[in-house]
């Protein structure tokens, strides 16, 4: 389902009307694989649609639109539409989030899973969680992925999200297929 940024734009537009979860791992040339793999598992139950940018990360996501790299200009496009952002512990994406009020869900890459040469994204997390910003949740493993996205939805919609699944999924399914149409009209390209 791999995918070019391009793919999730109209006439170059990230679209809006869409509930979108931006994942994203940085650029650290270690992979992040733990979280793509997790995020890849849960989204049938996220009732959000979730692009990752997944760097230099050698899992490749099956069930989410997904690309290695954008430029600044366009992540931070994709930070402002988001209703939420996963990401590894890099300052410049909490800043980013900070700065236009984005929540942000951050698991820390770790020195353990060789992730980072060190844990100070581990550092990092535990002060931002000590810090009582409203807008930054913190996880440290990924099996608490998806109980936390789901609270911070819940919070930020102030309504259950079960009911918006099964929508969500029927949703993505015509966009794939609608995809996949224009595809084989255009020769695959």
């Amino acid at each position: 389902m791999g995918t070019s940024p391009q793919r999730v734009w109209l006439q170059g537009k990230i679209c809006w009307w869409i509930d979108m979860i931006f994942v994203t791992v940085g650029n650290d040339y270690r992979n992040f694989d733990r979280l793509l793999k997790k995020m890849d598992e849960i989204a049938p139950h996220i009732p959000s649609e979730i692009v990752i940018q997944r760097g230099y990360s050698r899992y490749l996501p099956k069930k989410i639109k997904h690309f290695d790299f954008v430029s600044m200009n366009k992540a931070v496009e994709y930070i402002q539409k988001s209703q939420l952002v996963v990401s590894h512990a890099g300052i410049g994406t909490i800043i980013l989030c900070k700065k236009y009020g984005i929540p942000i869900l951050i698991l820390p890459r770790r020195k353990v899973y060789g992730e980072h040469m060190n844990d100070h994204q581990l550092e990092i997390a535990k002060a931002l969680e000590n810090g009582g910003d409203e807008n930054i949740y913190v996880v440290y493993e990924e099996d608490q992925l998806e109980e936390n996205i789901l609270k911070v939805l819940k919070k930020a919609t102030g309504y259950p999200l079960i009911e918006n699944v099964g929508k969500m999924n029927l949703i993505r399914t015509i966009r794939e297929f609608i995809e996949r149409v224009q595809g084989d009209r255009s020769g695959g390209k």
